[in-house]
């Protein structure tokens, strides 16, 4: 039995800014996610909620909460 594929929503802006990021920098995509993924389980609870928070400013900014 084949496994499913998972889907996620990603907004357009981050995706837009990752794809820029990654072409400027020179870094193969897949491994930026993962090593992101990393990142992210490896972190603690405090770490993981700033990273939450950070991306809900990147996306929505300041005034919009």
């Amino acid at each position: 039995m084949e496994k499913p594929k998972r889907s996620y929503y990603l907004p357009n802006k981050l995706v837009t800014a990752f794809d820029r990021e990654c072409s400027k920098s020179g870094y193969v995509k897949e491994k930026v996610v993962a090593a992101a993924m990393l990142a992210f389980l490896g972190s603690d609870p405090q770490s993981r909620s700033d990273m939450f928070e950070r991306l809900d400013l990147f996306l929505h900014g300041k005034g919009k909460r």
